[in-house]
């Protein structure tokens, strides 16, 4: 079978390998029908892997795909249905594990397609505890970007910033993947969206996406159109996954009592922080780290609903390499898809 490999620091390969034995008991065999590409992908791909690993390694961190067998014991799911793999390989057992909390794992051996394989590959075996069915009417394209995409942006707006109907956010690159995510789950959830964008055209089709108010950040100094927009007020929430570039903007950005939630540091991972406008201002800042099942499931659910992702373009497996310097240059808008 086919299966796409990072071989060196920016080096891939498609090669044949051998085929998985057949799922094993409580296990699941999926056939990878999209793979949906991330930051993440591009860290691993220039050797950031903040671990030990060993290459080659197969890419590929978000994916679709349909069950091509099933294994012993395993209910629920049965060959042909379309599913979305959780890309942790959490233990299942530990506390964090036991209260659905999978992000916290306190055994996780790896994140699949930056530690150890990943989903760009015809065929993998995966635990089916970790395999979430897909709703009826969700297409390939769609579904590829629940798993980490929606579900990060999820966790980050709802269960940790608390986002609520009437309030305001100012979600950063809203151009990104989980930036035009996050513009789409929050409008649905009823909050004015604020958003950062790079150049006129991403201004405007973040406009087309329902953002209340645009800011190009090559303009203007985002904090000081953000205090206007707001009377002087400031955001309820801050949606920060830019990092250096972008932090003591965003804190001057909200309002006393603000929430600020970080799931990044694109531009850097150092930044200042003063803490008597910590206190003062009495800020709550919650760092944001992967995503938990129900993040899923509850991702997909509000697909169903017709709350879909943005997709920048579809590309060809050849083409990963590709997508991935696209990605790396902000040359983006939504999501890139790789076909399988």
């Amino acid at each position: 079978m086919r299966a796409l490999r990072l071989v060196s620091d920016r080096k891939l390969e498609i090669a044949e390998v051998d085929a998985p034995p057949p799922p094993g008991a409580g296990e699941v065999q999926i056939r990878t029908r999209a793979i949906a590409l991330n930051h993440i992908d591009v860290w691993g791909w220039r050797g950031m892997a903040f671990a030990k690993r060993k290459l080659p390694v197969v890419v590929g961190a978000e994916a679709a795909g349909e069950i091509a067998a099933v294994g012993a014991g395993v209910t629920g799911l049965a060959a042909g249905d379309l599913v979305v793999p959780y890309g942790a390989l959490t233990c299942g057992e530990c506390k964090a594990c036991r209260q659905g909390r999978d992000n916290l794992c306190e055994n996780v051996s790896g994140l699949m397609g930056f530690h150890v394989d990943g989903f760009a590959r015809d065929l993998y075996n995966l635990s089916a505890r970790l395999t979430i069915k897909v709703p009826p009417g969700i297409e390939f394209r769609d579904a590829t970007c629940a798993p980490l995409t929606f579900a990060t942006v999820e966790h980050m707006l709802f269960d940790n910033a608390k986002l609520e109907a009437g309030e305001t956010v100012l979600v950063h690159a809203g151009g990104s993947g989980i930036g035009s995510a996050a513009i789409r789950l929050a409008k649905a959830a009823g909050a004015t969206v604020i958003t950062t964008v790079g150049d006129d055209e991403k201004a405007e089709k973040a406009r087309a996406l329902g953002a209340d108010h645009v800011i190009n950040y090559r303009q203007d100094r985002f904090e000081g159109v953000v205090r206007k927009l707001t009377k002087k007020k400031g955001v309820d929430v801050v949606f920060e996954h830019t990092g250096a570039e972008t932090w003591n903007g965003s804190l001057l950005s909200l309002k006393r009592g603000g929430r600020l939630v970080t799931c990044g540091a694109t531009s850097g991972p150092n930044a200042s922080l003063n803490l008597m406008q910590l206190f003062q201002q009495q800020y709550r800042i919650t760092g944001s780290f992967g995503f938990t099942l129900e993040n899923v499931r509850r991702s997909l659910a509000k697909m169903e609903k017709g709350i879909l992702p943005v997709i920048d373009c579809e590309i060809e497996l050849a083409a990963f390499g590709e997508g991935l310097e696209r990605l790396e240059s902000r040359r983006v808008f939504g999501k890139i898809v790789v076909r399988f």
